[in-house]
């Protein structure tokens, strides 16, 4: 036959004899060739190996070509490619996985905002009165508010992974956001460690939340700190990057156009190549026992996500790891803002409040905390019953707080709108466990006070939000 390579992806074979070489393993190969000897095709993928030692897939159908006589006298074999396929739905399917692992972890971390918010509020009213209280019985319910402000971290974690967690987005200079916590990271890292900073200039703004932002550098530089227990250097990066329809192909959770992007680099013991699929999981650590919670880079993973963004790593053993964090940039004429300073709580002068909250035990905690600081607190568990309240004392509320996501015709959200057409300068504030209409949110410029919350947390939004309402009066 003439030319048997004439096609790029067309080979064709003579018969083989009692020839065992090759790259792929015996037993395969010989399985291959025992199917096209017996005249039928045979098909499937194969693992090749280039000559510089790397691998690469291969698709490939072998077809056994006969004689007039009946024979086989040649074997044509067509193949492609399909490395990148491969790389492409491998990445898919780990993208696919996570996604799934976040709503689960989401759902688990909405049931136990309600019960942590009990728990830590219901102890910290009975420590609130100090004039009854053994020492050791307020040391016990110390315990309790304790734990469940850890438990209530991790929660949060949980929410931030399964993308449910309350932002609060603003255009920011990421320079200036990871400059001003560059103190505070290298108190973090002590001083076997080299901080660096390289700052690209007259970079875009990006829609960012500031503190999940800290967030997300306090966690990847602790995680980098851990891996240099006898030292090294890290260095932040950022640049600005433009992504085209080529690397999309490559990097299916990819978007194209103008991006930011902040690397983190350090010079540890790396990451072993089978634990790079599973380091953003819930849980999933190779720390000793006692010394992570495998919740650092989840939380990282899903505030990310929540940014509209994503993470590459990349890592060799002892040589360091490296983590790019690519978020969508602003438009140059799109201003930055500054973080809003907290303002200062002040004392209860006996406002009225529509508290609207569909589970009882958080609805009860909430009311004896509000009315023990002085405010009038009128109680509905839907949006009906609050409708219904509202129609006798519309011209008394002062404030509107209420949860978002209730049972029932009317959620949070329509509450406070119906509300506001009756009473367009009705204060609000939305009780929520997680960012849902986070569009919306940001539109109506509503103070969120996200689940769990403490005593303290429920006060001082509620007296803000009051007193933000008096000096715009």
């Amino acid at each position: 036959m003439q030319n048997p390579f004439a096609m790029p992806h067309c080979k064709v074979f003579h018969a083989p004899g009692n020839n065992k070489s090759g790259e792929h393993d015996a037993g395969l190969f010989w399985s291959l060739w025992e199917t096209a000897l017996s005249g039928r095709v045979w098909q499937g993928e194969l693992i090749n190996r280039r000559k510089d030692g790397g691998l690469y897939h291969e698709e490939m159908a072998i077809t056994p070509i006969r004689e007039s006589n009946g024979e086989i006298s040649h074997f044509l074999a067509i193949k492609q490619d399909i490395t990148k396929r491969k790389h492409h739905d491998e990445q898919l399917f780990q993208a696919q996985k996570m996604e799934a692992i976040g709503k689960l972890a989401g759902n688990i971390a909405l049931d136990l905002t309600n019960l942590l918010t009990v728990i830590h509020g219901s102890a910290e009213l009975v420590l609130a009165d100090k004039g009854r209280l053994k020492d050791c019985d307020r040391r016990h319910l110390k315990k309790i508010t304790d734990a469940t402000e850890h438990a209530a971290e991790l929660t949060r974690q949980l929410l931030a992974f399964g993308r449910r967690q309350v932002i609060q987005t603003q255009p920011v200079d990421l320079n200036q956001v990871i400059g001003s916590y560059t103190k505070m990271l290298n108190r973090v890292i002590g001083e076997a460690i080299t901080l660096r900073c390289h700052f690209a200039e007259d970079l875009p703004s990006v829609n960012a939340d500031v503190g999940m932002i800290e967030q997300i550098l306090i966690n990847l530089i602790a995680n980098a700190r851990d891996a240099m227990p006898q030292g090294g250097s890290i260095d932040i990066t950022t640049e600005a990057v433009t992504l085209d329809a080529g690397y999309a192909e490559t990097h299916p959770e990819a978007h194209l156009g103008k991006h930011l992007a902040i690397s983190i680099t350090d010079t540890g013991m790396g990451i072993y190549p089978e634990y790079l699929p599973r380091i953003f999981e819930p849980f999933f650590t190779t720390k000793q026992p006692g010394t992570g919670t495998g919740l650092g880079l989840s939380t990282v993973y899903g505030i990310v996500k929540q940014h509209q963004g994503w993470i590459e790593v990349s890592s060799q053993l002892g040589q360091g790891t490296t983590f790019k964090i690519l978020l969508p940039a602003n438009s140059p004429d799109v201003p930055r803002a500054t973080v809003p300073q907290a303002k200062p709580a002040r004392l209860a002068r006996q406002e009225k409040i529509l508290l609207v909250e569909d589970d009882d035990d958080v609805r009860m905690v909430a009311h004896d905390v509000l009315e023990g600081s002085g405010y009038q607190i009128l109680d509905a568990a839907n949006g009906l019953e609050a409708l219904n309240i509202w129609k006798t004392n519309a011209s008394k509320i002062d404030l509107l707080l209420t949860d978002i996501v209730m049972p029932g015709e009317l959620n949070g959200w329509e509450l406070a709108a119906k509300l506001r057409r009756e009473r367009p300068g009705l204060k609000v504030i939305l009780i929520s466990s997680y960012a849902a209409h986070q569009k919306e949110r940001n539109q109506a410029r509503d103070l969120v006070l996200p689940k769990p919350f403490s005593l303290e947390d429920l006060t001082d939004t509620v007296r803000n939000c009051l007193d933000t309402a008096r000096r715009a009066d």
